[in-house]
Order: C-alpha cells, then sequence, then structure tokens
C-alpha cells in the first residue's frame, strides 16, 4: 500500500528549514533597544520610546504563524520518550544540512527506518500546528 503523498509537503519542510532563521529574529524583536539617545535634545522621541517601539515590532503574521508552528512541535516532540533523538535528525537533516536521513540515523544511532518515521511524524506535526491537516 502507498503512503498518500502531500501537496504541502515540501512547503512544510521550507517552513522548517526556515526555523532557525526566524528564531533569531524572534528574538532580535523581542529584545529591547539600549542605545541611548545622543542627540541632545531634550524630550527627543527616540529617548522615550523604547518600550513602546519593542511593544510594537513582531514578525508578519505568516512568519509568526510559521515559528509558532515549528516552536509547538518541537516542545511536543521533545516530550516524547526519544524526543532528543528525533529534534536531533531534524536538526541534522533540516537546518543544519550535513546529514541525509540515513547518515543522521548512523550519527544518533538508531535505524534508518526509525529516522524515517520520526522525520516524517514531525513534518506531520508541523504540518498540523499550522494547520494544513484537517
Amino acid at each position: 500500500m502507498s503512503k498518500p503523498r502531500y501537496i504541502w509537503w515540501p512547503y512544510v519542510k521550507g517552513i522548517i528549514r526556515r526555523y532557525p532563521e526566524l528564531s533569531i529574529k524572534f528574538k532580535d524583536i523581542q529584545s529591547q533597544l539600549i542605545t541611548s539617545s545622543y542627540s541632545g535634545i531634550r524630550g527627543s522621541p527616540q529617548a522615550s520610546r523604547k518600550t513602546e517601539s519593542a511593544a510594537i515590532r513582531e514578525l508578519p503574521t505568516v512568519e509568526q504563524r510559521e515559528y509558532e508552528a515549528v516552536r509547538k512541535a518541537i516542545e511536543a516532540t521533545e516530550l516524547y520518550k526519544n524526543g532528543l533523538d528525533r529534534i536531533k535528525i531534524v536538526r541534522l537533516v533540516l537546518w543544519d544540512r550535513t546529514h541525509t536521513i540515513a547518515g543522521a540515523a548512523i550519527a544518533i544511532p538508531c535505524s534508518i527506518d526509525s529516522a524515517k518515521i520520526w522525520h516524517g511524524e514531525f513534518i506531520r506535526l508541523v504540518a498540523s500546528f499550522y494547520g494544513l491537516m484537517d
């Protein structure tokens, strides 16, 4: 029996691949600007609106949804008995792009079949959190 082919599969893999970049963007946005205003102008809007500017900045809606879907999938995967190994497979194959699934299985170590299953389950979990699985 063949496995179903999902049209969204490459899109979700792209979402997962972009997660480290989105994570850096998200952390940069959440950090408050702490640079002093050296203009010498009293009541300069730059100095008094740092907190407001930190609260206003956010990721675009699509990037926010992508980031949240992967973050939730990571949190859910870490709760599994072998969750850290599963995350390591995803990191080696999709984030670092240094290994194939078979190579990542050797690095863990686990069977290639287990690595394929974990890889697929993680992609489906991200798709579920993103709203692509009904």
